[in-house]
């Protein structure tokens, strides 16, 4: 999960307690802590509407807390049993081993069918959520030769069948998801670096924050398009010089030459930060809206006043200007990650950062589209209109598998599902209430409660 217009893990937060405040207190009297073992923790939600649900949720992030996400109460109010998880890694992002992670979305999948006797269980997969879970998914279906192969930067190693049998869920929500902190991470690097050893000094034709290019410092930049196109190509550049050194260093440690005999740091200034929700990336799209700004082709638009209309979506979200600070800092601009969380769950192919053809989606395992060429099970695609995600949602759908798939935008809805209150058009005060009633429809029509 990335942020814009400063949108972190600070507006999630805020957007999670408004939701939870909204809520009935009746929506389960008794939130219950699960240990599930290997470091992975959960909280049950039973409904109180409901003594005896058949549906469970699951809502699971990377490494963002989930336990009180806003979904476990809205979700539970609606009638379902809800397992809000987070994985080994929560708060962590440079201990994640990305394949691990499908291992603890098992014992999550596990407990709801064995101990609570779910019939039918969901994904709900927000942000970070989606490429966790499809992830999860596709190995359940395709079985464990979707993680592994000489394309993979990293593989699943199934020599003890762990990832042999997993129980897929019966159907997906995506909820703004991203395409794989992969792909954020290409996305948001900053390629007028030249040198690594001082992130600090700019390439002027590159930089992002030179108003000859295109940035305004004061509100919405604009970018030309000869800018976007060798930025974004330079992009994929710098990313996989990271790569490949990445790739050398744990060549050498497996044949026992490296400094370290088990791992080592990989730091890469000006690379977005690299804590849940992201930090001060140079993703162009951030700071200029226009660009990822809208959808190809007509699609449905869910808007505050509870109707649904088909159209050109438009995101409208507004530009942030702030970056350009955030980005020259360590704490807040640079990525801090390991080898192994590097190449796992960071990197990916591409020579280009914004054109989906020239990115090799399934030379990583943290990638939402590639899983989803797999999946086949029912799929809800939502996206947050005052967010960036809408044109990846529309991807995601072009990409999907899945005979039985539905894509809509929530209408002024920011990434933490809540409502913008500086976008145009608004407010926007019907975005919780509108997107949750939509989803439970969805999942009540297909599986019941």
């Amino acid at each position: 999960m990335q942020k814009t217009a400063r949108f972190s893990a600070t507006h999630l937060l805020v957007a999670l307690l408004f939701a939870i405040a909204a809520a009935p207190a009746s929506a389960q009297s008794h939130p219950e802590y699960i240990p599930l073992g290997g470091g992975v923790k959960a909280v049950l939600y039973r409904p109180d509407s409901n003594p005896s649900p058949h549906v469970g949720v699951i809502i699971i992030h990377r490494t963002a807390n989930y336990l009180q996400h806003q979904g476990c109460t809205q979700l539970s109010q609606r009638g379902f049993m809800v397992l809000c998880m987070n994985s080994r890694f929560d708060n962590n992002e440079a201990l994640v081993d990305w394949e691990l992670i499908a291992l603890d979305v098992k014992r999550g999948v596990d407990y709801l069918r064995n101990t609570q006797h779910m019939n039918k269980l969901i994904f709900f997969g927000h942000s970070g959520g989606g490429p966790t879970t499809t992830f999860y998914q596709a190995v359940a279906e395709a079985g464990p030769s979707y993680c592994q192969g000489a394309n993979k930067l990293t593989e699943c190693d199934n020599s003890n069948n762990a990832y042999s049998g997993l129980t897929p869920a019966d159907g997906l929500v995506l909820v703004d998801a991203h395409p794989g902190n992969t792909v954020n991470a290409l996305r948001a690097i900053n390629p007028a670096v030249n040198n690594e050893n001082r992130p600090d000094l700019l390439q002027s034709k590159l930089d992002p924050f030179n108003p000859k290019n295109g940035y305004n410092p004061n509100g919405d930049s604009h970018y030309p398009p000869d800018f976007q196109k060798a930025y974004t190509a330079a992009q994929a550049q710098r990313h996989n010089d990271w790569i490949d050194r990445a790739l050398y260093i744990r060549e050498q440690i497996k044949q026992g030459k490296w400094i370290y005999p088990d791992n080592d740091d990989i730091t890469i200034g000006r690379g977005g930060g690299s804590q849940a929700g992201g930090g001060s990336g140079a993703n162009l799209f951030v700071m200029d809206p226009t660009i990822s700004c809208c959808t190809n082709q007509p699609a449905k638009l869910l808007k505050d006043n509870g109707t649904i209309v088909t159209q050109i979506i438009k995101s409208v979200r507004i530009g942030d200007p702030t970056r350009a600070v955030g980005n020259a800092t360590f704490d807040d601009g640079a990525k801090d990650l390991t080898v192994t969380s590097f190449l796992s769950a960071n990197a990916i192919r591409a020579t280009d950062s914004l054109d989906n053809d020239q990115i090799d989606w399934c030379s990583s395992n943290n990638s939402t589209p590639c899983a989803l060429r797999v999946i086949t099970k029912p799929l809800l695609i939502t996206n947050m209109g005052a967010h960036y995600f809408i044109s990846d949602g529309e991807y995601f759908l072009s990409q999907a598998k899945s005979v039985d798939k539905d894509f809509i935008t929530i209408e002024g809805a920011t990434h933490g599902i809540g409502p913008c209150t500086a976008c145009t058009g608004g407010p926007y005060p019907n975005v919780v209430k509108n997107f949750y009633n939509y989803v439970a429809d969805w999942i009540k029509t297909r599986f019941g409660t």
